[in-house]
């Protein structure tokens, strides 16, 4: 194709904007300025044009490449398998000779609009570097619901992954990763609140995540090399707790007459954290008496161990965190008002799954390629009723009970796609009106194992998300 009617070509869908005032010369000039890489393609996925930020991204000139089809010149990891073009082959289905039969014009006819599609992979640059990208494919449509063209959406997503593998690599597989906007947030300031030193309230229900933000924090930090203590506050005696928490004097230091002669010192949880991190995993738990000596510690930097005398200086860094909200425990009595002021110094809140609409599909991808590769099995993805009863499911156990049941999904699929057979029977169950799955048999119901509760994981095509009956907020408090 000659250069020059390619570079001009793809202007001629848009000819109806003229009549709204808008100059066809002037979208070349709109596609440059925009903040993300823009691909015009023709019906057959040749390349017409190129915006400034794909050039860029792809070391290619939008002229050079004129007439190219976009696979030589995105190169990308979703060609092979999720090429857009696969939904639109020439010459078939009465759109005329030569002319794609597409299920966007379908969607046009009927008034809901061409669809366009959203999928997360890589392309290959011309220095042969490989960059993630998120690609929208929108195509644009005549009058009558035939394709013109397609624009290509290409956003870079190095920045994003780059942060998600530093953290993966400082917490483990699969730390804390996700593309909702809570948390982007969130992974855009941790690793400031990281390099500080300044205590940290983490708040969240059950199974979002906190154990591993916690540590996250910590391996992020100037202490990584340095000791993570988790202290899980679980009622016990008072004396205990405190010879648990802040550690056992020996015979030297001063005890009172009546103590064993040879009582060995016995170092508390703050003195193994000594230059790291401790991490308070349910501090509503922690009886006051032991809050109060814990608000103590944070003011003076030091402790005195039980039955001394001499106080001990501490450099330690104090994480906290409450499946509760934490302004009804201080109002209720269980959490005392100045060491909740002293530990909110920074607030790091982890939403519930069902709040994270967009980060379900993504998710569960995640983890499917974890366990994955943990079983060596070749299972690629979901099927589309398999994916609705899993977006239609309410996730009462959070991030944990997700990620419990793509596991469970591997382990027990045979072949290549997770099909609903597949899932755990309380999913399939659940939401019944989802994707018209069937009613519980009357033999199963009330046998119906619940979501499990092992230490879960944290880490999509944003998608809406339908939510079951709502439960009541106890069953997701605690962390």
């Amino acid at each position: 194709m000659d250069n020059t009617v390619a570079a001009h070509a793809y202007l001629e869908p848009f000819a109806g904007l003229a009549a709204a005032g808008l100059d066809r010369a002037d979208l070349p000039r709109i596609l440059r300025e925009l903040p993300f890489g823009v691909a015009v393609l023709d019906r057959e996925r040749r390349t017409l044009f190129l915006n400034s930020v794909l050039e860029r991204l792809t070391g290619f000139v939008s002229a050079e490449v004129a007439g190219v089809p976009c696979r030589h010149v995105l190169r990308g990891s979703f060609c092979l398998h999720h090429c857009p073009a696969k939904d639109c082959q020439p010459g078939l289905g009465g759109q005329g000779a030569g002319r794609p039969a597409c299920p966007a014009g379908d969607a046009a006819k009927s008034g809901e609009g061409p669809p366009s599609e959203s999928r997360e992979g890589t392309i290959i640059n011309r220095h042969r570097r490989k960059v993630p990208v998120r690609l929208t494919s929108v195509p644009v449509l005549d009058k009558d619901g035939g394709l013109l063209c397609t624009l290509d959406v290409i956003e870079d997503l190095s920045a994003l992954k780059e942060l998600e593998g530093r953290l993966t690599r400082t917490a483990g597989p699969g730390a804390i990763v996700g593309r909702s906007a809570p948390m982007e947030h969130l992974l855009r300031i941790l690793p400031a609140v990281a390099a500080s030193d300044a205590t940290v309230l983490l708040t969240g229900e059950s199974g979002t995540g906190k154990d591993l933000l916690a540590e996250a924090l910590h391996r992020a930090s100037p202490r990584a090399r340095e000791s993570f203590v988790r202290v899980n506050a679980t009622p016990m005696p008072e004396a205990l707790l405190d010879v648990e928490l802040f550690g056992q004097a020996g015979p030297a230091s001063g005890q009172a007459d009546g103590q064993a002669d040879g009582a060995a010192p016995r170092p508390g949880k703050f003195q193994l954290a000594q230059n790291g991190t401790i991490y308070l995993s349910e501090i509503a738990d922690m009886p006051l008496a032991q809050q109060g000596r814990l608000m103590r510690l944070l003011d003076e930097k030091a402790v005195v161990p039980a039955g001394g005398e001499r106080p001990m200086r501490l450099n330690v860094r104090v994480v906290a965190a409450t499946g509760r909200d934490p302004e009804a425990l201080v109002k209720a009595g269980l959490l005392r008002e100045d060491l909740f002021h002293r530990l909110n110094a920074v607030r790091l809140h982890l939403p519930p799954v069902r709040e994270r609409g967009e980060d379900v599909q993504f998710l569960l991808t995640h983890f499917l390629g974890i366990f994955a590769t943990k079983f060596r099995k070749q299972v690629l993805g979901f099927s589309d009723e398999a994916l609705s009863l899993l977006s239609a499911y309410d996730y009462p156990g959070n991030v944990r009970e997700l990620r419990n049941m793509v596991e469970y999904a591997v382990m027990v699929c045979a072949g290549e796609t997770i099909e609903p057979a597949h899932l755990p029977p309380h999913v399939r169950f659940a939401a019944p009106a989802a994707a018209g799955a069937p009613s519980a048999p009357s033999g199963l119901q009330g046998v119906v194992p619940p979501p499990a509760s092992d230490k879960a994981g944290t880490s999509g095509t944003p998608g809406a998300v339908k939510k079951s009956a709502a439960r009541k907020p106890t069953d997701r408090q605690k962390a």
